[in-house]
């Protein structure tokens, strides 16, 4: 008994030994994401500014498509921070969006390319300066606010540019009219960042410029690396799209008015089991054998009244002279000569109460003529 519990304590440690190591060594690692990202938790991700601006208004959306695509009209913003890779005809798009009464803010410590929203940055010292800290001035700063900049680049003061914010070296953040909206652009896209944003002022200078009367607020990760690909109808205009969903309803609506069905056709059940030819068959035989051939006689002429009933609205039981004028109105002599006397050897069969099989056969060989000459009027 002891060996067996000996073997069970081995095996149990075996187990939690095999465990701990498949841990140790298949620990999965904590995603990596490029800095300046809105959903990221490192250090240098922006989640902790854009969870701030989520809960204190409605609409902070990530945008990850083109810029061409943004959705039209007013009121809106779009917050870009280090873009990456952003063509002249991108910069070309979203000042146009901007023309219509939204507002670009844009965080890029070296910008370039932004001439045209009369934003542009000089060296206001050596590139490998470090970063520290210096007062920072602006109209909505307040007074002994202090932030952590680098000593290169600085915007330069044009008379379309609006500082906001500047320290001893010159202006950090400006904004420009552009149209009926604005372009907003800081040379500190560090001070979002999660470990930069609480240090020193950086949260205080910064807050009340990203705040605004915006419907939405989009926040730019397509130049991080996250892209959406816009659907297939993207490329073609809202009017032409609008009008081929239209066009599509109206010929559905045609097709189910003209009665199409669309799927396989089924034959019923009762033309392949026991049906068809073999029917026939077998009734003409019963019909031989019970030397029944007045009465399929009969049955072919009343079928034949019937449609000279529909056809040319005579009563079934119209008389030879009736069925005479009316053939004549409507078909050659010969014709109607060939129908009158069909009918009159059929009369004289009956009168007689016989009829043999040669003149079913003839007669019924007519009465096909005459029946399918009346089904094509």
């Amino acid at each position: 008994m002891g060996t067996v519990t000996r073997y069970r304590a081995a095996l149990a440690a075996a187990v939690l030994l095999f465990l701990a190591l498949g841990w140790l060594l298949i620990k999965p690692a904590a995603p990596s994401y490029p800095p300046y990202v809105s959903f990221s938790p490192q250090p240098a991700g922006l989640k902790a500014i854009a969870t701030l601006l989520g809960e204190k208004r409605n609409g902070v959306k990530e945008w990850r498509q083109p810029w061409r695509f943004l959705p039209p009209g007013s009121g809106q913003a779009l917050i870009v921070v280090e873009p990456r890779q952003v063509t002249d005809s991108e910069r070309e798009d979203i000042l146009r969006w901007v023309e219509s009464g939204n507002d670009l803010i844009v965080f890029e410590r070296n910008p370039s390319g932004w001439e045209e929203a009369h934003l542009s940055a000089s060296a206001a010292g050596e590139a490998g300066d470090e970063a520290k800290e210096r007062p920072i001035h602006g109209p909505s700063a307040g007074q002994g606010r202090t932030g952590l900049v680098h000593a290169y680049m600085r915007l330069n003061n044009t008379r379309d540019l609006e500082p906001l914010l500047s320290d001893d070296l010159g202006i950090i953040a400006g904004r420009t009219k552009v149209g009926a909206g604005t372009v907003t652009l800081f040379l500190v896209p560090e001070w979002l960042t999660n470990e930069q944003v609480m240090n020193h002022s950086h949260f205080e200078l910064l807050w009340p410029h990203l705040q605004g009367d915006w419907s939405v607020t989009w926040l730019d990760e397509y130049h991080h690396g996250y892209r959406q690909q816009p659907g297939i109808l993207a490329v073609y205009p809202g009017w032409l799209v609008a009008a081929l969903a239209q066009l599509g309803v109206v010929l559905l609506l045609w097709l189910w008015r003209k009665g199409k069905r669309f799927g396989p056709v089924y034959t019923l059940r009762e033309w392949t089991v026991r049906r068809g030819d073999e029917t026939l068959l077998a009734v003409a035989s019963w019909y031989e054998r019970r030397r029944l051939a007045l009465d399929a006689l009969k049955i072919r002429e009343a079928y034949l009244r019937q449609m000279m009933q529909e056809r040319w609205g005579l009563h079934t039981r119209a008389s030879s002279h009736e069925i005479a004028a009316a053939a004549r109105a409507r078909w050659s002599e010969a014709e109607a000569a060939a129908l009158i006397g069909l009918l009159e050897r059929i009369e004289a069969a009956k009168a007689a109460g016989r009829c043999s099989l040669k003149q079913l056969v003839a007669d019924s060989r007519m009465l096909d003529d005459m029946t399918e000459r009346l089904e094509k009027e």
